[in-house]
């Protein structure tokens, strides 16, 4: 199959510091990644340079076959971590989801009936139409991320890269958010890499498991295979 990601001897260093070093995987159309590993082990660091937020100190970082540039950038969906917004943000939750469509068209874009109909029709999809003129910073912390989910829908991305979707959620909202994360990828053509923080957090769909520790990749392959290697069961104390 076709690489979505090619990243090829890929290292990344901040004020000295070692982030991510000789780093070489090919992640393939339609994939459902967990990323592992301890905090600290430069999974965040990771999602950021495939997303062309960090600039690599050498290697090659491709996506869809080609550099990051700003073309490319659009149509990858990137949901940080602690994706919170301000209380007092006058913007609605239909304000946010049309984000996603800037960001796929451009700031300037004017929008129209079909585009109010698509930022509509996704917050239906995702059951958060009750909320759709509803002021974002009112919202729960599961609904917020139900409506950063919903602008990269909007955004009509290849590529999904979500950092700890799960941090800071209540047991249910973690079930509402995985159970959406499962929807999407079987509704959709689409790729997604999902940073998580411990294992009863990655969602079923997940077919691969990337395992970082200090910075390197250090066991990559499809889930019930890595989880019977021994690195992963020292990285776990299992």
């Amino acid at each position: 199959m076709t690489s979505i990601i090619s990243i090829k001897n890929l290292n990344v260093t901040s004020n000295k510091h070692v982030m991510l070093k000789d780093i070489n995987i090919e992640i393939e159309y339609g994939d459902c990644i967990a990323i592992l590993g301890p905090n600290g082990a430069g999974k965040t660091t990771f999602l950021k340079t495939v997303n062309g937020l960090i600039r690599q100190k050498s290697g090659t970082v491709k996506v869809l076959g080609m550099p990051l540039d700003n073309d490319i950038k659009s149509k990858i969906g990137y949901i940080p971590q602690n994706n919170y917004f301000d209380s007092l943000l006058p913007i609605s939750v239909r304000d946010v989801i049309s984000i996603g469509i800037s960001a796929q068209f451009g700031i300037f874009k004017k929008f129209t009936n079909f585009d109010n109909k698509t930022i509509e029709d996704i917050a239906k999809g995702l059951n958060i139409f009750n909320l759709i003129d509803k002021p974002i910073g009112q919202l729960s912390g599961g609904e917020s991320q139900k409506v950063s989910i919903a602008r990269v829908l909007a955004q009509n991305p290849k590529l999904i890269l979500m950092d700890e979707p799960l941090s800071n959620l209540d047991n249910k909202a973690q079930t509402d958010i995985l159970n959406l994360i499962d929807f999407i990828y079987q509704e959709q053509t689409i790729t997604l890499l999902i940073v998580v923080h411990n294992l009863t957090q990655i969602p079923k769909s997940c077919n691969k498991v990337v395992l970082i520790a200090d910075g390197q990749i250090i066991d990559s392959g499809k889930k019930e295979d890595v989880f019977k290697h021994n690195k992963f069961k020292e990285l776990y104390n299992l």
